[in-house]
């Protein structure tokens, strides 16, 4: 019975510390740091200006593009300095061709469906530019946002910076995206604190950037892309910092089951992560 009561609260208490815990240590540690001001803001330069490239691997999502390209087109960033990259393996249902009709805008097409790491690594032989910022067909990016994120690269130390994810709910949304919102909010000051401290832990998929030279091919049967790309920049000794400020936007999921899905791939995804990340760093 003692080994059983021992499990339980040893059990207890990893779940009370990963929700609640760890953000109260954080909170405390920021804090103390603060108070004895150690440590530095990550500096940058707001003038800092590089061609970049936005890049997005889709299928099939024709609903999507006139609103992506429309937002895309109004960012703020010198127009001839951000090159647009689509990527629509296997789409078949006019998406590639409706995106002709947009400027500085290229699309990599095959007719073959490899999914999005297959399109992700093929598009990336493509990307010439230093900086490549990875966004969702069906998100809508600040229009401060690119801006944002190229400062934050005028850092050499930095290799990675992610984008916050919101969620907009409609009426339709409340019952699968009940306490998204909130969800999100609590993980971006933790985010905050994170890069504050020293460096994020993972990257938004919805609005994410890196240094093109550190792009590795990532494993097809890879779960969560963003979460491995984003980790082995860390893995190379670069900081993964975070913008409240450039962020994207979406819909919560359309229903409790889509939601349950997404939750069991983060879930099953953070789990692999760890084994492949920790296998790699063993490695070297």
């Amino acid at each position: 019975m003692d080994t059983l009561k021992i499990l339980f609260w040893t059990f207890l208490f990893i779940i009370v510390y990963t929700y609640v815990g760890y953000g109260i240590l954080l909170y405390v540690i920021i804090k103390i740091r603060r108070f004895f001001k150690i440590g530095k803001t990550v500096e940058v330069d707001h003038s800092y200006e590089p061609e970049v490239t936005l890049f997005i691997a889709a299928y099939n999502e024709k609903d999507y593009v006139d609103a992506k390209m429309e937002n895309t087109l109004s960012l703020d960033y010198p127009k001839d300095k951000l090159n647009i990259v689509w990527v629509t393996d296997g789409s078949d249902d006019g998406t590639p061709d409706l995106l002709k009709d947009f400027p500085n805008t290229t699309v990599h097409h095959l007719d073959e469906r490899n999914g999005k790491i297959g399109a992700m690594n093929r598009g990336m032989d493509f990307v010439k530019t230093p900086i490549v910022i990875f966004s969702d067909a069906n998100t809508n990016l600040g229009k401060e946002s690119i801006r944002r994120i190229v400062n934050l690269f005028s850092n050499p130390t930095v290799g990675c910076v992610s984008g916050e994810k919101r969620i907009i709910e409609k009426e339709s949304d409340v019952a699968s995206g009940a306490g998204e919102g909130i969800y999100w909010k609590y993980e971006s000051t933790l985010k905050k604190w994170d890069a504050e401290l020293y460096s994020v832990v993972g990257a938004a998929g919805e609005l994410f950037a890196i240094r093109t030279e550190l792009y590795r091919h990532v494993e097809k049967d890879t779960l969560l892309d963003d979460f491995i790309i984003s980790l082995r920049v860390a893995q190379d000794g670069y900081t993964i910092q975070y913008d409240p400020e450039a962020y994207a936007i979406e819909t919560a999921s359309a229903n409790v089951k889509e939601e349950l899905k997404r939750k069991i791939r983060i879930s099953a995804g953070g789990i692999q992560s760890i084994v492949r990340l920790t296998v790699v760093t063993q490695y070297f």
